[in-house]
């Protein structure tokens, strides 16, 4: 019998079904739908319903958590590597590996499609590849299988949140980064980089142009707002490094109970600030 915490009500039973449904929900629409569904279930339209409360959110997913995690889910707060957007996912904890029981929308051949794909994001300088290169990796597939077929695998790879495009450019989702960390910090252990700021991955982000070490912006614009801009490991001065993280909206980061996932090849060259977006 699965264990129900004490106040495990209708309206957490709803919000599972929401995460269940898009698996990858930006906060702040979080928010919004967690207290339409208060105001769904509870029938009031007081002060607690019409605006948003974060608090009352995240002690629901806490208590969601506890019912989940006997089968190996979790609702987890990750930040947008270029845009420090946030993002509670629901991440299956146990796919350590590329198995028909995490892709289980994709046959073997395509599986065997996206780690290609996989291998070449993480190796690369930038952290993505270009649209085109992706389509010229088709030799993986069986048979005689043409670039716009290839075209729409990769879509359906995006739908299924584990790519996603701009611009051309094809990255692995910021779903992808938390949920196949295990996975890429093993097999692809020489070309992943951890931010020493958080101890996670990093693929895209700011990087020391005298060590070569990569870090995530949003890691660096909360590191700048209390040291001096040098680079955290070799020391080096850094005087683009406040520039370089402009962009980024300051995120109010927990350095004890922050949760997120990223990569990088350490054998990349260079200084790159890339993006990961997220495709809807």
């Amino acid at each position: 019998m699965t264990y129900v915490p004490r106040g495990y009500s209708d309206i957490h039973r709803m919000f599972l079904q929401t995460m269940m449904s898009c698996r990858m929900l930006k906060y702040e629409e979080a928010c919004v739908s967690f207290c339409k569904i208060s105001q769904s279930v509870t029938g009031r339209e007081d002060e607690m319903t019409q605006t948003p409360r974060a608090k009352d959110m995240e002690k629901a997913i806490t208590v969601i958590n506890q019912v989940i995690k006997r089968f190996y889910m979790e609702i987890r707060l990750a930040l947008d590597e270029y845009t420090s957007d946030r993002y509670y996912l629901l991440v299956n904890l146990v796919s350590n590996e590329i198995t028909s029981k995490t892709f289980g929308r994709f046959t073997a051949a395509e599986m065997e499609f996206f780690k290609k794909v996989l291998f070449e994001i993480v190796c690369s300088e930038n952290g993505y590849i270009t649209s085109t290169e992706c389509l010229n990796l088709n030799s993986v597939l069986p048979g005689n299988t043409t670039k716009s077929e290839v075209e729409i695998l990769i879509d359906k790879f995006c739908r299924e949140l584990w790519l996603c495009e701009k611009d051309g450019k094809i990255y692995l989702s910021l779903l992808g980064i938390v949920e196949l960390e295990p996975l890429l910090s093993s097999v692809y252990k020489d070309y992943i980089t951890t931010c020493l700021l958080c101890n996670h991955i990093v693929i895209q982000g700011y990087r020391c142009s005298e060590c070569n070490i990569l870090f995530h912006l949003y890691c660096v614009k909360h590191y700048c707002r209390r040291q001096m801009l040098v680079c955290p490991q070799c020391k080096a001065d850094q005087p683009e490094m406040e520039a370089a993280v402009r962009h980024i909206l300051s995120p109010d980061i927990d350095d004890d109970n922050f949760n997120t996932s990223n990569s990088a090849s350490s054998s990349r060259k260079g200084k790159g600030v890339g993006k990961t977006s997220v495709r809807k």
